[in-house]
């Protein structure tokens, strides 16, 4: 079972698919699909099976995955999401991920030469989604709470958020730590530039 203080990608090697639960997926939905234009699809970055996307999908939404490898979705595109450039992908109306808990050695690889230190893996798939397709994208980002919560005044991360590098949180989804079937871990789902939302959920 994965925990907090176990889950160092870098160091130990595990599977990094962890599904999202489709009840999770429904919830998000019904709580933000009237704020999304159909005109343009909606992008998962990480789709593995396509949970995410199913309830657009069956709602009549324009959708797009992306992963590694295909896991199943039938409208994945087969790609290393962060090594995609500027221009590759339509300009979608909301980008919606659960990036992975962990990750192939080869995207390790890729992280250690692209990006400093030890991020975590939402962070830097937010900055890929504001690298593609601006500051303004709407975005649905599952993350630990350590994005956002336990950091110092000079911390790079702290700064990003303060300085409008990063977009402002217009609502956040509180999630029970045992949501993920054989997983034990703190997780939220940070919701940045889709307005008429309140400001907190608790999911369920």
């Amino acid at each position: 079972m994965y925990r907090v203080d176990r889950n160092d990608f870098y160091t130990v090697q595990k599977n990094a698919t962890v599904y999202t639960p489709m009840p999770v997926s429904d919830f998000i939905f019904k709580t933000i699909s009237m704020h999304i234009d159909k005109d343009k699809p909606i992008l998962d970055p990480c789709v593995g099976g396509g949970n995410l996307l199913k309830p657009f999908d069956d709602n009549g939404f324009q959708t797009i995955g992306i992963d590694i490898e295909d896991q199943g979705y039938p409208r994945t595109l087969v790609k290393n999401y962060l090594a995609v450039k500027c221009g590759e992908l339509p300009s979608p109306s909301l980008v919606i991920m659960n990036p992975p808990f962990n990750i192939d050695d080869k995207t390790k690889t890729y992280i250690k030469k692209h990006y400093h230190g030890r991020p975590l893996l939402p962070e830097i798939w937010l900055q890929k989604a504001i690298e593609l397709f601006g500051i303004d994208i709407p975005i649905i980002l599952f993350t630990p709470y350590g994005l956002r919560l336990n950091q110092t005044v000079n911390s790079k991360r702290w700064q990003k958020f303060i300085s409008n590098e990063y977009p402002a949180i217009s609502s956040i989804i509180a999630l029970p730590k045992d949501i993920f079937e054989g997983i034990l871990f703190h997780s939220e789902i940070l919701i940045f530039n889709i307005d008429g939302l309140r400001g907190h959920y608790f999911y369920g």
